[in-house]
């Protein structure tokens, strides 16, 4: 017997997704792995929090559904409606709940009762979903924190754990650092009975850990990248989960996201000056005039470095900034473009008014920078403390631009040392040191100083393939193994 994708049903729960809301890396990946898995047959679809930040053109596109759904909580029924429309080819639905309004912010700042509040009603009502909907899924895709309680009111619920025979749920992880841990210790009220919390459960240090409840709910678990999920099962990367991890190991498994190439196309792509592909490599030159010209430099044919991301302790910008000004004494320029830590932000800010001829910092995000960035520069720069698998390096890869990373995680999964393999992308460092990052950036330029060799790594870079097409066909196995299909040979 055999299972067509064609009969899969997956509903992706989710607290963001690219293009309608995004805060991180989750964002880009659920707003590309459903449209790659309907591409395999696959009725993938989305349901989404009602935001009200939301951009109203986006909201516009949405059509509200006639029938209601019902939310039960704390001895109350919250009424809610689905609304619906097509986003590049995929279904998705926005939940709007009567009298709960959604965090503008999309995730609080702070955690407890009242600020998750929202994310169970949300979780909830992706068990209700059909009733609304018309459509009932057989697996439900749950992403992090904010939905692993799906999972949790499957297993522990008083009343949702009758449904858990309907149902296959697989929780990804995109990271780790993120676990949705309240001081709380008594969700009884809500309705989870008082057997979740303990050891084996929900306890997690005399608190609530809702994605250590995930991880035990679930059916499946996934991370971002193959290394990563080894990465979690130790105690320098798994915040303190390890041992959990460790324990549910047999259904835990590492899947490479990958990134949406109809939309990251040097070719097509409309912020870009001048369009390339590896077949004509020469425009991206014309990408880095406007891109010195944004920064209000003249071209002096110097290497430029740069760097796009969140300027948190994870992405390792302190190696960045103990390197900058060694960075400009190698005769390079740097571009930084970011936002997150005040302290970070206000160094950067510094370091650029120090070195106004070779360090320039945006701070926020910028699309069309970011797009100019990736085609203009010559290097990006990514020495990551932890790295579930990372996008930014696929991207640069994709346009043209040699990576500098830290061999953690995805970074490790997806870039090879151009120095150990003549099929290299990138250059390679182990240790967390601003002396590790700097030395692989002088085998950068000495590879950069040797232009066919340059030329090479290139090439190599653009014609790697991270589309979700392999990433999307083994979630597809997953999906067939949880329905019982045992015999994937002919998929």
């Amino acid at each position: 017997m055999s299972l067509p994708f064609d009969k899969i049903k997956v509903l992706h729960v989710a607290s963001e997704m690219h293009p309608i809301v995004k805060k991180g890396g989750l964002g880009d990946v659920v707003g590309s792995l459903p449209k790659a898995q309907r591409e395999l047959g696959i009725d993938s679809r989305v349901l989404l929090p009602m935001y009200p930040s939301i951009d109203e053109n986006v909201k516009r596109k949405f059509k509200r559904m006639p029938h209601k759904l019902y939310i039960p909580l704390e001895w109350r029924v919250f009424p809610g409606f689905l609304w619906k429309a097509n986003v590049q080819g995929v279904p998705v639905y926005l939940l709007e709940i009567e009298d709960i309004p959604f965090p503008a912010e999309v995730y609080p700042s702070n955690l407890n009762l009242n600020t998750i509040k929202p994310f169970f009603l949300f979780s909830l009502a992706a068990l209700e979903f059909e009733k609304s909907a018309r459509w009932r899924p057989q697996i439900l895709h749950l992403h992090d924190w904010p939905t692993s309680q799906v999972a949790i009111a499957l297993k522990w619920h008083m009343h949702y754990s009758s449904f858990s025979h309907l149902y296959d749920t697989v929780l990804t992880i995109h990271n780790l650092a993120h676990q949705g841990i309240i001081q709380e210790t008594d969700l009884i009220p809500w309705g989870i009975s008082k057997e979740a919390f303990n050891i084996d459960g929900l306890e997690y240090y005399g608190m609530i850990n809702l994605l250590k409840g995930g991880i035990i709910a679930s059916d499946a678990i996934t991370t971002v990248s193959p290394r990563y999920s080894w990465e979690i099962q130790t105690k320098e990367y798994g915040m303190g989960l390890d041992g959990v991890l460790k324990k549910y190991s047999s259904k835990l498994r590492g899947i490479l996201n990958g990134i949406d190439y109809s939309y990251w196309n040097p070719l097509t792509d409309p912020f870009l000056p001048a369009h390339y592909d590896i077949d004509n490599i020469s425009p991206k030159e014309e990408c880095r005039r406007a891109l010195l010209t944004r920064c209000k430099w003249d071209e002096d044919h110097l290497p430029i470095l740069i760097y796009i991301g969140r300027l948190v302790e994870q992405k390792g910008i302190d190696l960045l900034l103990y390197s900058i000004e060694s960075i400009v004494g190698h005769g390079c320029r740097l571009i930084v473009l970011g936002e997150g830590n005040e302290v970070y932000e206000q160094s950067l800010k510094e370091a650029s008014a120090q070195f106004p001829a070779n360090v320039f910092v945006k701070i926020g995000y910028d699309e069309e920078l970011a797009h100019l960035m990736y085609a203009g520069g010559d290097m990006l720069i990514m020495p990551s403390y932890f790295e579930p698998c990372g996008l930014t390096q696929l991207i640069a890869m994709r346009y043209g631009t040699v990576p500098i990373c830290r061999a953690v995680g995805g970074l490790a999964d997806t870039v090879i040392d151009a120095d150990t393999a003549h099929d290299g992308t990138g250059f390679l460092f182990s240790h967390y040191s601003s002396e590790a990052l700097l030395h692989a950036i002088g085998r950068a330029l000495g590879a950069w100083n040797s232009p066919e060799l340059w030329s090479q790594i290139v090439r190599n870079c653009m014609i790697a393939d991270f589309s979700w097409s392999r990433s999307s066909m083994e979630y597809a196995k997953l999906y067939l193994e949880l329905l019982g299909v045992s015999d994937l040979r002919s998929f």
